[in-house]
């Protein structure tokens, strides 16, 4: 049985969840885009090129599961499959069609989980609209880092801010709790039970600096006391002191996860978006001591950089854009602070990106394409600080990165 393990964000990947998208973006009009939490419309055959590079690349570095493959798995028996239609019934109008659900094939079963299921025609949903779905599709899904979050051997299930989401937090918590070889050792928040107006949180906000320091956004996805629970739960499970940096980000479109201006890159670097990590006006940072015994203390820090320096975590700041007032907003908005590393110094992210890969460059990374890997001409490991790039301007227009689009689950201690 493969075990979880996560420490920090920069540990040699060795297994990762995605989900490559499906006819669930196609099922979503212009009028749905904004309640699906989209900038835009995003086409599928862009969209799928374009994630085909990513998945060919993180191939060539780790194992990596396609979360509908999981959840097929995690519902082969009978009881399991039961047990995912009762919670998913407990959001979706579908109670009169338990039998329906239950004699489809657990493949079946897990596509149309996140595909959508179209209400029947004698319902009245259905004789009003023939766009109506008993379980809505799930658009958002390949940005599978929202949903789930992994923290040593422990998983976050989101809570998340919007309905929309709710059922991706169901479909990652069930595979944590019944997939052999994904199974957690508990939950440090169980986000579908404890989600409320107070209690929201989400993955994009909850960044894992080591094994007992995190830093995780107080946003519009997530708020302050989910924050402070988060925080006491990882302590009582880990039975250690765990510090947590909240940084409170503005509560703005382009802002909506702290993994949207800060990724950790290397052992000491971070890649930032300045004005709101580095700035006169970045955000507010409070240190949080969590303890074992349910005691936190609280303290403010000057920034966020300088209060991971005090905890150990020496960071140089890689500034998004290269710094320029113009091109940091605008690489920002397109993912440019949210990358993803799949090793110490070693990161993906998208090409459209070019003033934050030349910032990169100028650090000392390697900037190389992942068809550079993917055809087999080149490996990693040839290289000490890396950036691959590839074309992703369709899967920013989403409004996600890399980092939102990977969940890792296993990773070396670095």
């Amino acid at each position: 049985m493969a075990g979880l393990n996560i420490t920090s964000e920069i540990g040699t990947l060795r297994r990762v969840i995605i989900h490559t998208p499906g006819p669930e973006i196609e099922a979503m009009t212009p009028k749905e885009a904004e309640q699906d939490l989209y900038n835009d419309i995003i086409p599928l055959i862009a969209v799928k090129k374009e994630y085909e590079s990513l998945k060919a690349f993180l191939g060539t570095v780790a194992r990596v599961h396609e979360v509908i493959d999981l959840l097929a798995e995690s519902i082969t028996p009978t009881g399991n499959k039961f047990e995912l239609i009762q919670a998913l019934a407990r959001l979706c109008p579908i109670r009169s069609r338990i039998d329906e659900l239950m004699a489809m094939k657990p493949s079946e079963l897990a596509r149309k989980v996140v595909e959508g299921l179209k209400a029947p025609d004698r319902s009245l949903s259905g004789r009003l609209s023939d766009h109506a779905f008993s379980m809505r599709p799930l658009p958002n899904t390949y940005f599978m880092r929202d949903s789930a979050a992994v923290f040593r051997n422990y998983v976050l299930s989101g809570a998340t801010a919007f309905d929309v989401r709710l059922i991706e937090s169901i479909i990652t918590r069930f595979i944590f709790q019944h997939h052999p070889d994904f199974m957690a050792k508990g939950l440090i928040l169980d986000g579908p039970e404890e989600r409320s107006r107070y209690i929201t949180v989400e993955g994009g906000d909850f960044i894992v600096i080591g094994r007992k320091t995190l830093a995780i956004g107080i946003s519009e996805r997530t708020t302050p006391d989910a924050v402070e629970r988060v925080a006491l739960n990882a302590a009582r499970a880990v039975d250690e002191v765990v510090t947590v940096f909240a940084v409170q980000l503005p509560r703005e479109r382009a802002t909506i996860h702290l993994d949207m201006v800060f990724t950790v890159i290397d052992r000491d670097a971070a890649l930032v978006h300045a004005p709101l990590v580095t700035g006169r006006n970045r955000c507010r940072v409070i240190r949080i001591d969590a303890r074992p015994d349910g005691v936190a203390s609280f303290a403010d820090e000057e920034g966020l950089l300088q209060g991971l320096k005090g905890a150990g975590f020496d960071l140089e700041p890689i500034s998004c854009g290269d710094g320029d007032p113009l091109y940091q907003d605008r690489e920002q908005w397109w993912s440019g602070a949210n990358s993803f590393a799949f090793g110490p110094g070693k990161i993906v992210m998208y090409n459209c990106n070019q003033y934050t890969l030349g910032a990169l460059a100028k650090a000392g990374f390697a900037v190389k394409q992942a068809s550079d890997f993917i055809d087999g001409g080149e490996s990693p490991d040839a290289y000490g600080r890396l950036a691959v790039g590839f074309d992703g301007i369709e899967l920013a227009r989403g409004g996600g990165g890399v980092r939102c689009m990977t969940c890792p689950v296993e990773r070396e201690d670095p």
